[in-house]
């Protein structure tokens, strides 16, 4: 009896430490954003409780003559779907454009009449999916009362306002009735931003460019380092030629291919690009500079 009250009160244990342990892993980091848009799937091998790799689409192999969105594939003269413009909506009335090399989109430029001077002690309504303003603000102590709240973040905002979080900045939210402040990710009231690098990259992924991110941000690139004959691949602080063994452990830039942890010879001290999580490098710059 005793026996079987000891293996009960083990198993016990290790059921609460196996628990505690789950509760206090922390989340996986979020993928570059060249990777959420591009498609690629995330790969955990063994022993990897987050993605240690990407399977991505051949850019290079793609159709020169058409467009990609979204894992859609667009004709020439073809516009985007309602769905896949309303994750753009601030590049309006997008079509596949054959005039360039490779096939790129053509979008408008859009006016919001807020851009243009907003009123003082007024709430501008915003809709998810669309760019500017809907209707007329809400204007007036008394009729700015009868919104429902939102606080997020410390902040209190009124229903039809934007929010920005701070910890995922590569979401926007909505304040809307019973809007729940707890969550972002999975929230029915926040969407994670487009960056459209797809619809407005498309010729340096083909030519096999790789996105400049600032600082820790991971949402949206600001800018593209592209292959020079020049480049060359620098290993834990040399220059080395060292063979990468494992091709699914490998990064490609341009002629180079690089092992977890290479980098990218750099002349601009501001700008460091790394073999981080296969199969695509990506470049930080310094917030310093």
């Amino acid at each position: 009896m005793m026996e079987k009250v000891v293996i009960v009160a083990v198993l016990l244990c290790c059921s609460l430490v196996a628990l505690c342990n789950a509760e206090t892993e922390e989340p996986c980091p979020a993928p570059p954003k060249h990777y959420t848009e591009l498609g690629c799937k995330p790969i955990k091998d063994e022993g990897h409780r987050c993605p240690n790799r990407y399977e991505c689409p051949k850019l290079t192999d793609r159709d020169g003559q058409k467009c990609y969105f979204n894992g859609n594939i667009y004709e020439p003269g073809t516009g985007l779907s309602k769905t896949d413009q309303e994750l753009v909506s601030c590049s309006p009335a997008c079509r596949c454009n054959n005039k360039t090399s490779p096939a790129s989109f053509t979008c408008a430029s859009i006016d919001c009449p807020e851009f243009f001077g907003r009123k003082e002690d007024c709430i501008y309504q915003y809709e998810k999916g669309q760019c500017c303003s809907s209707g007329a603000p809400v204007c007036g102590e008394d009729k700015i009362e009868k919104l429902a709240e939102c606080y997020f973040e410390g902040e209190l905002y009124r229903e039809g306002q934007k929010m920005y979080p701070t910890e995922e900045s590569c979401y926007s939210c909505h304040c809307q009735k019973g809007f729940d402040n707890s969550t972002v990710v999975g929230n029915p009231h926040c969407q994670e931003v487009n960056c459209g690098i797809e619809l407005r990259s498309s010729e340096r992924l083909a030519r096999g460019c790789i996105p400049v991110y600032f600082g820790n941000d991971r949402c949206c690139p600001i800018s593209w380092r592209c292959p020079e004959d020049k480049d060359t691949v620098i290993v834990e602080g040399r220059r080395g030629t060292e063979e990468v063994t494992d091709p699914k452990m490998q990064c490609k830039f341009g002629k180079l291919t690089m092992a977890v942890g290479d980098s990218i010879s750099s002349e601009d001290k501001c700008v460091s690009c790394k073999c981080t999580v296969p199969p695509m490098p990506h470049c930080i710059q310094s917030r310093d500079c």
